[in-house]
């Protein structure tokens, strides 16, 4: 089968019914709880990345502050995580 959808993609990986190229990202939690493996550990950067950005020309509000530090938060938390499935494979 074709998706066009990653999420039906990941669910069909997960119910044994084929094998999908994904992103680190989507497949984290399958894989760490062992829904998903990955047979041959191979990884593949594809140098894609998020940026932030807010206005030039207005300062920073404190909802600005908190929303930047809660997302690098959450972004070394996943890391972290990707770093134990790295070694783990």
């Amino acid at each position: 089968a074709r998706f066009t959808d990653p999420m039906l993609c990941l669910e069909s990986a997960i119910a044994g019914r084929g094998v999908m190229l994904a992103w680190q990202l989507l497949t984290a939690d399958a894989l760490a709880d062992g829904r998903l493996v990955a047979p041959f550990g191979v990884r593949a950067e594809s140098g894609l990345g998020y940026w932030m950005v807010t206005s030039a020309t207005k300062g920073e509000s404190r909802k600005v502050r908190d929303f930047k530090a809660w997302i690098r938060e959450e972004i070394e938390a996943t890391m972290a995580k990707f770093r134990t499935l790295d070694s783990a494979a």
